[in-house]
């Protein structure tokens, strides 16, 4: 086959399948052993309206251009807000700020912002006063993948500073042990 061939792509022609229920129970179990840092990902609408949720699935894409990615179940109510508002912070927390996870992971959007101490940047969004760091995006591409979308945000603002990461594992939130 010379190099200028066009292979078919893998995945060309395919349905989308449903994974076996015990598949997807024990995937579950497996990724509850990944310890992830927790971040609370907050936007605002147009109209004003701050929205927010916990989010554990996040990563960097790119530094050139600088893209981080979000992952949402599509039936959490943020899923259609992050469409409309096109634009994301993530806000990395620090260890003191548990109460501020716990209160981003509840169902609905009553009063998340009510005492919360924050501030509107750059790019629009809530960001929260004392994590580790945030990242202002706007939306640059979402992927319906599954039961869930990944939300790949451009960064137009950024800001860090070194500080004890909350983390998730296991269904609980830690502290990470100090190395001597």
């Amino acid at each position: 086959m010379s190099s200028s061939s066009k292979q078919p792509s893998i995945f060309a022609g395919e349905q989308k399948k449903e994974s076996p229920p015990q598949l997807s129970v024990d995937l579950r179990n497996v990724m509850r052993y990944f310890a992830s840092a927790v971040t609370v990902v907050t936007s605002a609408l147009d109209s004003g309206e701050l929205f927010g949720l916990t989010v554990s699935a996040f990563a960097s894409v790119s530094l050139n251009p600088p893209l981080v990615l979000i992952c949402i179940r599509n039936e959490s109510n943020a899923t259609p807000l992050l469409f409309k508002a096109r634009r994301y912070c993530v806000n990395i927390l620090a260890t003191d700020q548990q109460p501020i996870a716990e209160k981003f992971s509840l169902q609905g959007e009553g009063g998340r912002f009510q005492n919360l101490d924050y501030y509107i940047g750059k790019g629009g969004n809530p960001i929260i006063q004392g994590c580790i760091g945030y990242i202002d995006c706007k939306l640059s591409q979402s992927i319906d993948l599954g039961d869930h979308t990944l939300f790949v945000g451009e960064a137009v603002d950024v800001k860090a500073e070194k500080k004890p990461p909350l983390l998730y594992i296991d269904r609980h939130y830690v502290r990470l042990a100090e190395a001597d």
